[in-house]
Order: structure tokens, then sequence, then C-alpha cells
């Protein structure tokens, strides 16, 4: 008799977790494991896992999409890689500036179904934008996205750094950093770290928080009425250093966010980058008081 309980408590157990899991749990399992081969270079297995993961749910993101066709361009085989470059951003809405930058793409460049796939790129942005339920939130959230982004990159516009300026600056202090050449280190270091004037800083951390606080009560309002918003993450980010915290912001989300990943349609990992930085500030503040 006790051997059957035994045995009825692991069925239980199994069955529980069986119905537990979510589409999104045998999504990330499946990329995870297609993350694993495709850089240990067992492309033909690394494919075959990244569609049987694009057959379980689309993403909202090209990444996915992108890292199969080079999977499958490392199979030798152009047709597909064609295939899942156009679904990357007909389905995951890859934006022409990532399209052409992936790293996995650099060799294709010239090749001609490539450059096809680059002169129909519009049509198949048509194409994932149509299938946007709600256009206007959608376009609303993009919009807050931008208000966010502009506040934090003042400083950028007034000593005029350009983004091609932050992307040749990253790759010589890359480049620095391997070479060990400590003069070249520390030219990169403050031209990707330039500090504002104290003047500029002051007015640049006001007017953040004041974006961050007009950004985050619209879209309580917004989640309200149409439920979570994927794009609107970052959104949600710039509120992390207290995401465990007691506060109206938190006391909200981390209900509804929790709710949606049990229900299937976010993934759990969407607390690991939080979690992780407060790991972060937490080590920083040992370290400091050691010191």
């Amino acid at each position: 008799m006790k051997s059957f309980f035994c045995s009825l408590i692991v069925f239980l157990t199994i069955s529980t977790l069986c119905f537990s899991q979510t589409k999104y749990d045998n999504f990330d399992s499946l990329i995870h494991n297609a993350d694993s081969l495709r850089l240990s270079e067992n492309y033909k297995v690394a494919y075959k896992e990244y569609v049987k993961a694009l057959n379980v749910l689309t993403p909202k993101s090209s990444t996915e999409f992108f890292n199969v066709a080079f999977c499958a361009l490392k199979n030798n085989n152009s047709k597909l890689a064609k295939k899942w470059i156009e679904k990357g951003v007909s389905e995951g809405g890859a934006q022409l500036d990532y399209l052409k930058n992936f790293e996995g793409f650099s060799e294709i460049q010239n090749e001609s179904f490539y450059i096809e796939i680059i002169n129909k790129y519009d049509a198949l942005r048509q194409q994932y934008f149509s299938k946007i339920k709600n256009i206007d939130i959608y376009l609303e959230i993009e919009e807050l996205v931008q208000r966010d982004q502009f506040v934090r990159k003042l400083n950028d516009y007034i000593i005029l750094r350009s983004d091609n300026d932050i992307k040749i600056a990253s790759e010589g202090y890359k480049k620095a950093i391997e070479s060990n050449d400590s003069i070249l280190i520390a030219k990169y270091k403050l031209l990707l770290f330039p500090q504002p004037k104290k003047e500029h800083e002051i007015v640049f951390d006001e007017l953040t928080q004041k974006i961050d606080s007009l950004n985050i009560e619209r879209l309580i309002e917004i989640t309200k009425v149409h439920g979570w918003q994927e794009r609107a993450w970052l959104i949600l980010w710039h509120q992390r250093g207290n995401h465990d915290e007691d506060n109206y912001v938190w006391n909200y989300f981390r209900p509804l966010i929790n709710k949606e990943i049990e229900e299937g349609k976010i993934s759990r990992t969407f607390w690991k980058p939080f979690d992780e930085f407060k790991k972060m500030l937490k080590n920083s503040r040992v370290i400091q008081a050691q010191n």
C-alpha cells in the first residue's frame, strides 16, 4: 500500500508538471538546445531544433529566424536560408539595419538571393505590420519607447555623437582589449562613456525621471485596456531598480506579468535580466562596503 501511494504521488507530480508547462517553456527549451548546437557548430541538428521551436510559436523577435537561416547557410542550403530570412522580416519584424548588419549574413551580402530580399524589404515589412492586431496601440508604444530613448541620448545630441561613432568606438575598444593596449582602451572608453557637463547632467536626470514617470503611467493605462504589450519591455526595464519592492508600479505589473507567464503568453525568462541586475547591484554594494 505504501509503495502504491508513493507511485501515485510521483505520477501526480509528473502530471502536474506536464500540465503546467506552457508553449513558451517548450519554445525556450528548444531554442536553448538549438543555440548550444549552433555555437558548437552542429548546424544540421541545430537547424532542426530551431524549426521545431518556430513551429511551437512565432517569437516577437527576428533573431531566432535569422539564426535558423544562418544554420541553413552553413548547411549549404541558400533556398531555406532565403525563406527564413524573409520570415525574420515578415513575421519577426526585423528592421533593415539589423538585417544588413546581422553577423551571420556577412558572407552573403553580394549573393543574388540576399540582394533580392533587400530589394523587397519594404513589402516584407508591410506584411509584418499587417498582422498587428491593434496598430494604434503598437504605434503609441513605439512613441513611448522613442521618448524613452530620446531623453537618454541627449548628451549624444549635444556633443554630436552619432550611432556610427559609437559603433566605431565599440569595435576599436574591443580590439584594444584584445591587444591589451592601455592607451587605446582609455581613448575608446572616453568615446564610449562621455561624461556630460554638470549643469547638463542635472537637467538630464530631471527630464529622465519625468519621462519615465509619464511613460509608466501611460503604460499602465494601456495595459489595463489592451493587456501587456511585448514591445513595452524597455519602459518597464527602466523601473528595474525596485522591481520587487512594494510600490504602485510593481504592485500592478508583477502579478500581471506572473499571470501571463502561467497562461503561456510570456516566457518565464522575462524576469531573468531584472533579477540579474538586482544581483549585480547587491554584489556592487558588498564590494563597496568591503572597500
